[in-house]
């Protein structure tokens, strides 16, 4: 059985939507190796997408980069379709409900080279990524997913109040190379935890809380 702690959660300060950073990470904080391959061991499974999935049914919108959004939202369109040629992942309840909330979500992409595409909901923004991400969470909606890497990341992260979750899925495994999530930040982040869950197959999910303060020192 997987063991969970969980920590009361502050009362939220105004009726904003959140906008949460959903990322899968090894120990050393990469999301890929430099070719943009995953690692082994992956530790996933059904109560993994499961827990996953509770978070996506909390939300409307997924915010996402090009290039992020070319790998995985194309693939779990083919899941949610039935047309995907893999047994294994239709035969999954958990990933076929994950494919059905994401392809019901509205999908804002950051992007230079694509177009708005209404029948899969895609919304394409160019320019300004912190503006965009500012006006979609004082727009009406449940709370946003966003997935980004760290070049896009850096200047959301820097941006005070813009993000205010990171919910980060820890594997047991560590890469000599690969992009790091917080390679781009300029300056510290604080984060107050407010729940861990850690599953048999070694992943950890962690969700954190961004202070708008550095912490204070312990005396």
């Amino acid at each position: 059985m997987p063991v969970t702690k969980d920590h009361p959660k502050p009362p939220r300060k105004s009726s904003m939507r959140k906008l949460i950073v959903l990322m899968q990470v090894t120990l050393d904080g990469r999301i890929s190796h430099a070719d943009g391959g995953f690692w082994q061991p992956f530790a996933w499974g059904e109560e993994e997408t499961a827990y996953v999935n509770e978070a996506y049914a909390r939300a409307d919108t997924l915010a996402v980069s090009r290039r992020l959004y070319e790998v995985v939202v194309p693939y779990w369109e083919q899941v949610a379709a039935g047309t995907l040629p893999d047994a294994e992942v239709l035969e999954s309840p958990a990933s076929v409900e994950f494919a059905r909330l994401l392809s019901g979500m509205r999908k804002v992409v950051l992007s230079h080279t694509l177009e708005d595409d209404p029948n899969t909901r895609r919304e394409v923004r160019r320019g300004d990524a912190v503006a965009h991400l500012a006006q979609l969470k004082n727009q009406d909606g449940t709370d946003i997913i966003a997935c980004f890497g760290p070049e896009t990341l850096g200047p959301l992260a820097d941006a005070p109040g813009l993000i205010d979750e990171y919910f980060l899925i820890i594997h047991p495994a560590a890469l000599a190379s690969g992009p790091r999530l917080f390679d781009h930040i300029t300056h510290d982040l604080g984060f107050t935890l407010d729940s861990a869950r850690i599953f048999d197959s070694g992943a950890a999910m962690m969700r954190y809380s961004v202070l708008n303060a550095p912490p204070k020192e312990r005396s």
